[in-house]
């Protein structure tokens, strides 16, 4: 216990003064760190040999190591010749990027300024790459401009991850059809299928504005939407006004409905996962019920299934983004839950009737914070499938970045010496083989990053992943923002033919 109170000391005092002669000996106090305080987390990881995930690649590729939970050596740009559009860099053996799929891929590069050095600044497709000569044939600029400089940290994005194409590359859900909906930002919950209308029904939020409500979309093909229930909300700020869990905004003054998550449908019944905020600013979870269509009337449960937990406990703060699945004879629940200093992590709880619910006692099970999950301040739940007894999840992940007055001010080298998705979140896989007691990562995360090249969804990646299969192609149905005409969230789709 010493040797680990000394080198976290020795950590902190080196990352305070951020003296950059220090680059090797900082990876060696990293390595040290992680191998005694996280052993499981990082030795043990799922690979090829038993994943059985419907995204089972990786999405993103910054390091030698091709590992993204342990940072390794940066890939490079050794030479550059602008003449040929060529760029040569030392390509480790058995790179997962070869002359087969090199056309998925697009190369990135940063502006080597502070807050814009994440690998995605500027764009461009690959055209053909050579592994044995260690050279890369570039096409066209994506975004940014240029070519990258010698020396400099380039990022591999994947376009396609696991064969899914953005076959519709605008949002499929324009706000502009739903008269009272508020602002541009559309948060995305969950697609099903309701018998009863014949349709496919989408729930989906406002965000980013004050004015926050519940609304629907229906549609015939999983394409094209348009709205339900004649564009009203299904359920309104006033339908919350005796809910003890919900109805306010985080500071207790605005008053809002809360954000829908996930829907179940059980016994004839749709319940519906919400998590919203009380009048002292903390956020629970809890459940509206129709045995009618999708569309309502609900009936809300007054009391909340899961709240934040007791002072200085790891959710102490929030519970929000339940994602819930039938499980053997049982339901299961996976949620992000934040403690007072705005850690988060993923805790479980399981049901018999989905409205009592019973925290694991031995809560979080997923509090990994290395690579490219290294903020503390993004894990939400984004997907949830159950294979037998394995349990896969997908789960957001972001890098944090350097703040501080010495960042900021004096060294100015915020959002800089970070590679790929910095404070930008993506998803990656993780599996379990206890009954979700407890998690591996897998080897390629994330499998799933938004793409950069596309305007609509430039940004980042936001909570909900929904996949729905058919007989001719999967439906991947997700929510990202971008920096298109104002910052905003849409709702995209990509497809899989089979």
């Amino acid at each position: 216990m010493l040797l680990i109170f000394l080198i976290i000391l020795i950590k902190k005092f080196i990352c305070s003064i951020d003296l950059e002669i220090f680059p090797k000996f900082m990876r060696v106090i990293n390595f040290i760190l992680i191998f005694i305080l996280f052993p499981v987390s990082c030795k043990e990881h799922i690979d090829k040999v038993n994943i059985n995930s419907f995204l089972f690649e990786p999405a993103m590729i910054v390091n030698y190591e091709q590992d993204n939970t342990i940072e390794g050596k940066y890939l490079i740009a050794k030479d550059i010749f602008i003449k040929d559009s060529i760029v040569s860099i030392k390509i480790p053996d058995n790179f997962y990027i070869n002359k087969n799929n090199c056309r998925k891929w697009i190369i990135g590069w940063g502006n080597n300024k502070p807050l814009y050095d994440a690998g995605v600044e500027n764009l461009r497709t690959i055209e053909k790459i050579d592994n044995k000569r260690g050279i890369i044939f570039l096409g066209k600029i994506l975004r940014g401009s240029g070519f990258p400089i010698k020396n400099q940290r380039i990022v591999f994005w994947n376009t396609k991850p696991s064969g899914f194409i953005n076959s519709i590359s605008k949002p499929i859900i324009k706000p502009s059809g739903w008269p009272e909906f508020c602002g541009s930002s559309a948060s995305f919950s969950t697609v099903v299928y309701d018998s009863l209308l014949g349709k496919w029904i989408m729930i989906f939020n406002e965000c980013d504005t004050n004015k926050i409500q519940i609304y629907a979309a229906m549609s015939d093909n999983l394409t094209d939407w348009k709205p339900a229930n004649k564009g009203n909300p299904i359920l309104k700020v006033s339908d919350f006004k005796n809910c003890s869990w919900a109805g306010r905004d985080k500071n207790g003054n605005l008053t809002q409905t809360p954000i829908a998550s996930d829907i179940i449908r059980c016994k004839n019944k749709w319940y519906l996962f919400l998590d919203g905020y009380d009048c002292d600013g903390k956020r629970h979870i809890g459940i509206a019920i129709t045995d009618k269509t999708l569309i309502g009337p609900f009936k809300i449960i007054n009391k909340p299934i899961l709240s934040p937990g007791t002072k200085n406990t790891w959710n102490d703060q929030s519970c929000f983004y339940a994602k819930v699945q039938k499980y053997k004879d049982h339901y299961i629940m996976f949620y992000d839950g934040s403690n007072h200093n705005g850690h988060e992590s993923i805790g479980m709880a399981t049901s018999k009737n989905l409205i009592s619910w019973n925290n694991y006692e031995k809560n979080p099970v997923i509090d990994q914070h290395t690579g490219w999950r290294s903020s503390k301040g993004t894990s939400e739940p984004n997907y949830i499938e159950t294979r037998n007894d394995s349990i896969f999840l997908l789960i957001s992940g972001a890098k944090k970045f350097k703040i501080g007055f010495w960042h900021h001010y004096l060294t100015k080298r915020m959002y800089l010496d970070k590679s790929g998705n910095v404070d930008d979140t993506q998803s990656g896989l993780y599996m379990s083989t206890n009954e979700g007691k407890s998690f591996t990562p897998y080897n390629y995360n994330p499998v799933f990053v938004n793409d950069y090249s596309n305007i609509y969804e430039n940004e980042h990646l936001g909570g909900n992943i929904k996949l729905i299969k058919t007989d001719t192609a999967d439906f991947l149905f997700y929510q990202a923002k971008s920096s298109y005409r104002g910052m905003k969230y849409n709702i995209m789709l990509r497809t899989r033919k089979k």
